[in-house]
């Protein structure tokens, strides 16, 4: 894995932990959804539902107050109204646990006449007997009674915490008057808890459904006439429900589309998708509807409950939600389970279409890789620029798809801490950097060690150290390059654009060299030499092969990217014994790498001419190197030199793994040093069957039908090159 990789993975990792923990600690995702809606705005309010609203008007008006129990003589004629309107279905969100003789046997004959209207049950949970209670009032003041109790031990508390759920039917009258009852559960509202997430199912509750769920499926074929069947729709959703449950979510699906089925059988909540503050779906008071002020009601679905139309400050049934601020107030409870019938109806719940966690990892890579692979300002503002386009998605999907993606945690701690880690990263880079810099100039150019800073703000320039001598005899491994053709890429181009073109050229060829531990010891023209210098052999020779074959991939990426030219790069690698050191030259001094092992690597990288390769080194160099592919391509007797080298082709990373093409040309090779030349020719045409652009096959294909035709007086093996 390269330095870079590596770098961009625990950018990205530590990144996540610290959101992930952020998130745990102050619900910032939670916060941000807040946000989101806020951004988004109100919707429109959906057509098909409405809200009466038991609000002040009408408590004023029926001279009822805040008793829900006094509202019960009205509802009957309440129903009655609704039902000559046309309502399709009549939700009250209201418990009817204790029972009215009075008013209940008029109520339950308008309920049965109008065969349309579902009622709620109570939902209780206890936590040490009555010590934490979680309800909503209308239907638990009057039976705080705790699960003890119900086993006769009505002084006495649990042992342990423990937390027990039960539901409160309506009185028997009313519950078969109804056509359907089921739960609609809400924290306790002394809690102050934002509403976000809403109840499909009670697993804990013998999986029944809520009501809204309940109201939703009677509005869909073929539930409309449901009556008569001889079971409620709500125990057949509860034996789907427990289908699904048994069988891992993966039961017989409903057949009735893949919303229903998702609500069925996925999951027991959902995040509620909120229209805008309260009282933004229609809301109707209840003396108006009651007195037949009201019209436009034909198929619509009603939601009684309470709901104060023009404050709500000190009320109880009353909930805090993502509008919610001190101008919006509060939203009723029966305006909450209208958006989540809404909701339902729409197929418009808040989703989550991955992971938070998936998807902040994603984008956490994604800030950590431009951080690394661009220059600093570049990838910071690269990283910006994603930051903010990523923002823009998740507020346009959030708005335009339902789909919730995380915001706080991405754009809000992921980016400055990746921002803060690279920062600190590069500084470390810079100082290691530096002290490499400092330890080579003392190394090989000790006269100029005072006047590099070990560390920023270090310069000292008027300190000098004691004279010491100017060269310095080493063992060490010369990499020489050159660019084909510069001469004539310079003659078409102005001094000012070549050195744009080079200086460019020679960044992006000089890392790797820095990177494996190299030093550039001269740039000269169209030429670079690089050394490698008191390092294991083995080391340098693989440190070398390694930045030989980085060179080459990035000048190819250069090259696709270069407004000029491309720059083809040769590279030759030698080792041996040279020297480092000063040369006056009357009032200058220059830094060199001089020796025979300079100038036979700059001949070699000159044999990739005729041979067609890109990286040539002596067989010395890649001979026992694990990871670097090479492969011989025959003995050279260079220009200048008596004595022949062995020249391997360094062809790219991996392991030594048989290769068709390199196999068969070692066969040419060896028939042609053998001076065998047909058989050589026969051997290097099948190589070149194979792979056409193949370099060394071509050229020794030419010399062998050459010496076939006529064959050299003496013959050793070794091809003499006439130039450089």
């Amino acid at each position: 894995m390269s330095q870079s990789c590596l770098r961009t993975l625990v950018i990205g990792i530590f990144a996540l932990f610290l959101s992930i923990v952020f998130d745990w600690l102050f619900d910032l995702e939670l916060s941000s959804q807040d946000t989101l809606f806020r951004w988004r705005g109100p919707l429109p309010s959906p057509g098909q539902v409405v809200v009466v609203a038991m609000d002040e008007v009408s408590e004023t008006q029926l001279g009822v107050g805040q008793d829900l129990t006094r509202w019960r003589p009205y509802h009957a004629r309440l129903i009655r109204q609704l039902q000559q309107q046309g309502a399709r279905l009549v939700i009250f969100d209201l418990q009817f646990i204790t029972a009215n003789p009075a008013v209940d046997p008029d109520l339950a004959a308008a309920m049965r006449e109008a065969g349309n209207v579902l009622i709620g049950e109570c939902i209780q949970k206890f936590r040490h007997g009555t010590a934490d209670f979680f309800g909503r009032e209308e239907c638990a003041e009057a039976n705080r009674q705790t699960v003890i109790a119900l086993e006769g031990e009505a002084a006495g508390e649990l042992p342990e915490q423990l937390v027990a759920m039960r539901k409160i039917s309506a009185t028997p009258a009313i519950a078969q008057a109804a056509l359907d009852s089921a739960p609609f559960f809400l924290v306790n509202d002394a809690e102050e808890a934002k509403v976000r997430e809403v109840w499909t199912f009670f697993d804990a509750l013998a999986d029944a459904p809520s009501l809204p769920v309940l109201a939703w499926a009677y509005t869909l074929q073929p539930f409309a006439d449901w009556t008569g069947t001889g079971q409620t729709l709500s125990a057949w959703l509860t034996d789907r429900r427990r289908d699904c449950l048994a069988d891992a979510g993966h039961a017989a699906r409903s057949g009735l589309g893949a919303d229903f089925d998702k609500v069925l059988c996925e999951g027991d909540s959902r995040y509620l998708n909120y229209y805008g503050p309260p009282k933004t779906l229609r809301m109707e008071s209840y003396v108006d509807v009651y007195s037949g002020k009201v019209g436009d009601l034909r198929d619509k679905v009603v939601f009684v409950g309470r709901a104060n139309r023009q404050f709500s400050p000190g009320k109880t049934d009353f909930f805090p939600t993502p509008f919610s601020d001190s101008h919006t107030g509060k939203m009723a409870g029966v305006e909450i389970m209208a958006t989540q019938f809404a909701n339902l109806s729409q197929g418009a719940f808040i989703e989550m279409p991955l992971p938070f966690w998936s998807v902040s990892a994603v984008f956490g890579l994604g800030i950590a890789g431009l951080l690394n692979s661009r220059s600093k300002r570049r990838g910071l503002f690269a990283s910006l620029l994603l930051a903010a386009a990523y923002a823009g998605l998740a507020v346009y999907i959030f708005g335009a798809r339902h789909l919730w993606l995380p915001l706080a945690g991405p754009v809000l701690v992921q980016l400055p801490v990746s921002w803060l880690i690279a920062l600190v990263w590069s500084r470390i880079d810079l100082l290691c950097e530096r002290k490499r810099l400092l330890g080579f100039v003392r190394q090989v150019f000790p006269q100029w060690a005072t006047f590099v800073p070990a560390a920023p703000g270090d310069w000292n320039p008027d300190r000098h150290l004691p004279p010491t001598r100017p060269e310095r005899d080493v063992s060490g491994l010369c990499l020489a390059t050159d660019i084909a053709g510069y001469t004539g890429i310079a003659a078409q181009h102005s001094p000012h654009e070549m050195w744009q073109l080079l200086n460019a050229y020679y960044q992006v060829l000089g890392h790797p060299v820095i990177s494996h531990d190299g030093a550039i010891a001269d740039v000269t023209g169209d030429a670079m030499m690089a050394v490698w210098f008191e390092l294991a052999p083995a080391k340098q020779r693989l440190l070398a092969c390694l930045a030989a074959l980085e060179m080459a991939e990035a000048v190819a990426a250069f090259n696709k990217t270069s407004p000029l030219a491309a720059l083809t790069t040769r590279i030759g690698l030698h080792e041996g014994p040279l020297t480092l050191g000063r040369l006056e030259t009357g009032q200058t001094s220059h830094y060199r790498a001089i020796g025979d092992t300079v100038n036979t690597a700059s001949r070699i990288q000159g044999v990739n001419t005729p041979l067609g390769t890109r990286i040539l080194a002596t067989s010395t160099i890649t001979a026992g190197i694990d990871g670097v592919l090479s492969r011989p391509v025959g003995a050279f007797r260079l220009v200048g030199r008596a004595e022949p080298v062995e020249l391997t082709e360094i062809v790219g990373h991996g392991e030594s793994i048989p290769n068709i093409v390199h196999s068969i040309f070692a066969d040419g090779l060896a028939a042609f040093r053998a001076g065998h030349w047909p058989e050589a020719v026969r051997v290097l045409q099948a190589v070149l069957e194979l792979d056409a652009n193949d370099g060394p096959s071509r050229f020794y294909l030419k010399k062998a039908l050459a010496y076939r035709q006529h064959p050299p007086e003496v013959w050793d093996g070794v091809i003499d090159l006439d130039s450089k």
